[in-house]
């Protein structure tokens, strides 16, 4: 009779899928996928120019590193089905006299079968699943307990796809501007399609006798397309939330406010935050900018706050007007109250104010995140706490002299099975004492 062959293409179909298969689901490639995702990242934090989170090739190495995760956890399957299910109660018999975690009872078989019982009725008390079987004279066991707790793995392996996808998700559809700053009065957009404006009604800073600071606080109105959505006041660690968006208060400095005019016409009216602090031969300074009409800009630049300024004395402010390009037009120092005027335009520093600054983000993953926490904890849990154990016994009946209990525990990865194993033996020295002695 003539054998019936698989078709050539089915062949290196199921060849092609098997190799495959062990691509995704090796652990080099895990960490390769893992290093390259983590450079990206920080690529990505400190070049934000770069676009890296919205990169094909960045997109295309997290959705690898869920694949190789999914193929790992399938891959796990057939043998935590295994244990579900039970193997083979009867093993070879050089099984049961190998391996370091083993130890023999010499037995003497008792006339109400309490010898072959024995083990079973103390397993079962221990929580064991006991399975027995005899076989040509002998009697065979095998016992396992938390075999359901062994599906914690695939709890912890959920809980890294999630992980990787909430990450994914933040990085693409998210944002994080952690330098957001509003001056005392004014109203600024949010920016990132999210049509939200942010008005700072005050800020409030109080200190302590040592003049370290107390608290901070900012009376805010959010704005939805110009109509008011939320009013609040933020603090360190009582963020400002609306429609998964975040404003949480980092940081806050000075302001000035400015009147600018041009030919008796109104070219500036407002506050303008001094939100950098630059060093400058050892004088520390806070400047703010101001972009006018006519591709100008305004640089503001106060008096030095940790030794004395030499060229602009307290309570005062230096003007510098540059072009776009950084041309610089002129310069000069402003009295408060008092005006001064660069190529034609008037600028009247009014009055000192504050900023306050903010770090805007939006996390889409962020109940991702909430989610794979409970699965890790849960699964590191059940596979940790409650640990797989498997035990295997071998009576051999024959003469007196070869009636012996051979006792094989399970050693998984990490446990050492000899205080588990005594503890076992010793119960069951015990109880068979105490049966003979009745």
């Amino acid at each position: 009779m003539k054998s019936i062959s698989k078709p050539p293409h089915s062949v290196s179909l199921s060849g092609a899928l098997k190799k495959t298969r062990q691509f995704f689901s090796s652990i080099k490639l895990a960490l390769a996928l893992i290093l390259l995702t983590g450079a990206c990242s920080l690529f990505g934090t400190f070049v934000p120019s770069a676009n890296v989170f919205h990169s094909w090739w960045f997109l295309t190495a997290g959705a690898l590193l869920m694949l190789n995760i999914i193929v790992c956890t399938f891959n796990r399957w057939g043998n935590i089905k295994l244990s579900l299910q039970g193997g083979s109660i009867k093993q070879e018999e050089s099984f049961y006299f190998s391996g370091a975690c083993r130890a023999e009872i010499s037995i003497v078989p008792q006339p109400d079968d309490h010898t072959s019982q024995l083990p079973v009725n103390i397993l079962r008390k221990l929580g064991y699943r006991v399975r027995t079987e005899d076989h040509d004279g002998n009697h065979y066991l095998a016992a396992d307990k938390n075999r359901y707790f062994r599906l914690g793995t695939f709890a912890s392996h959920l809980s890294l796809v999630l992980f990787v996808l909430a990450y994914l998700l933040g990085s693409y559809f998210g944002f994080r501007d952690a330098g957001f700053t509003v001056a005392a009065g004014n109203t600024r957009p949010v920016l990132h399609n999210t049509g939200l404006s942010l008005q700072l009604v005050s800020f409030t800073d109080e200190y302590y006798a040592d003049n370290t600071p107390k608290d901070y606080r900012s009376d805010v109105i959010l704005y939805e397309n110009g109509q008011v959505v939320k009013q609040a006041v933020v603090r360190v660690n009582h963020p400002l939330t609306y429609k998964g968006i975040s404003l949480h208060q980092m940081f806050f400095g000075p302001a000035v406010q400015l009147q600018i005019t041009q030919n008796g016409q109104p070219v500036y009216q407002g506050i303008v935050p001094r939100d950098k602090l630059i060093n400058n031969q050892g004088l520390e300074r806070y400047v703010g900018s101001l972009d006018l009409p006519g591709g100008l800009n305004a640089q503001l630049i106060g008096s030095a706050i940790n030794v004395q300024d030499p060229l602009i004395p307290p309570g005062q402010l230096a003007i510098y007007l540059r072009q776009q390009n950084g041309t610089q037009i002129g310069a000069g120092v402003a009295a408060k109250g008092a005006a001064l005027t660069i190529n034609g335009i008037d600028f009247s520093y009014q009055a000192d104010a504050k900023f306050s600054g903010f770090q805007v983000s939006r996390d889409p993953g962020s109940a991702l995140i909430w989610v794979a926490s409970i699965l890790f904890i849960l699964g590191v849990t059940l596979v940790l706490y409650f640990p797989y154990r498997q035990v295997w016994m071998l009576h051999k009946i024959g003469v007196a002299a070869d009636n012996r209990l051979v006792i094989r525990l399970g050693t998984p990865r990490g446990f050492n099975g000899n205080a588990e194993l005594k503890s076992l033996t010793e119960k069951m020295e015990k109880t068979r004492q105490s049966h003979s002695n009745n």
